[in-house]
């Protein structure tokens, strides 16, 4: 008997087959959109962290509920920066903003999911300053009334402690792609960029907090799984 294909038993959209895709969908509405956008994170973590983040506890949470993730969006972070910020965090550091782009760009893929026949769509972003929070806030609303999907906005910091590239971050890499983060690159000038405390220190990550927080992720899913709007 033949072995099973990826596409029969992925929980990735973009990984699916043809048929397969849309005939999961039908059998459980439930979809994940995973985003962020490119920053530094130190020198131990990549510049991707928020959207892979994002994307791999959403494999975690569709494998334990059930559902389809979309594929990750690195180009949906905003950060309400004056260009004299700007000059150094994309132009010295690299990060990348579209705060001219992002809402609307999401609620064009937000409306395009809907068209699948997808009902609830959990809209996890692992970039969280507080404008990109009360932008996800706008695109629920919009998009239960444009579109009568009900979108979910989740935030690490809605449940736990958040940081960047701190404790909180380097656990969750540590559980989810081990691959991705090196150690030995953590210097006293992440400490001075990222301005860590003691407590908070990246040096204290470890794969058995991220998986913890990653259990609690799930749970919170569960629950706004099983409620209603």
């Amino acid at each position: 008997m033949a072995e099973p294909r990826l596409g029969d038993t992925t929980v990735q959209y973009e990984l699916m087959f043809g048929r397969q895709a849309m005939a999961r969908i039908r059998a459980f509405p439930v979809g994940y959109l995973p985003i962020g956008c490119p920053e530094r994170h130190g020198d131990h973590l990549p510049m991707g962290l928020d959207a892979i983040k994002a994307h791999r506890v959403c494999c975690r949470v569709a494998e334990a509920l059930g559902g389809t993730v979309f594929p990750p969006h690195h180009y949906a972070g905003i950060h309400a920066m004056t260009e004299e910020q700007l000059r150094k965090y994309t132009g010295e550091w690299g990060n990348l903003y579209t705060d001219a782009t992002a809402e609307a760009h999401l609620l064009d893929v937000v409306h395009q999911i809907a068209r699948t026949g997808i009902r609830t769509l959990i809209l996890y972003s692992g970039h969280y300053p507080g404008c990109q929070v009360e932008m996800l806030e706008r695109i629920r609303q919009q998009a239960r009334k444009d579109f009568g999907i009900r979108v979910v906005p989740f935030c690490e910091s809605m449940i736990i402690s958040g940081d960047h590239a701190g404790l909180t971050e380097t656990s969750f890499l540590l559980a989810v792609a081990p691959e991705l983060v090196d150690m030995t690159r953590i210097g006293p000038e992440n400490f001075a960029d990222h301005g860590w405390s003691e407590e908070k220190s990246p040096l204290k990550a470890s794969r058995e907090r991220g998986e913890a927080d990653i259990a609690l992720i799930i749970e919170w899913m569960r629950t706004q799984l099983a409620g209603e709007e």
